[in-house]
């Protein structure tokens, strides 16, 4: 097994974007998929590793 101790990407996001797993429509805030209403948003900005 090799470990690789790299560096760390310092990409943060300064904005949430949501995803609808339902529907695939993408919104700035949580809840309910303003397209479809259901409640299954991701959110989709994440810090990378």
């Amino acid at each position: 097994m090799v470990i690789y101790n790299g560096r760390v990407d310092p990409y943060h996001p300064d904005k949430s974007r949501y995803e609808c797993r339902a529907c695939g429509s993408r919104v700035d805030s949580g809840g309910v998929c303003e397209k479809c209403g259901s409640k299954s948003l991701v959110n989709i900005a994440v810090p990378r590793e």
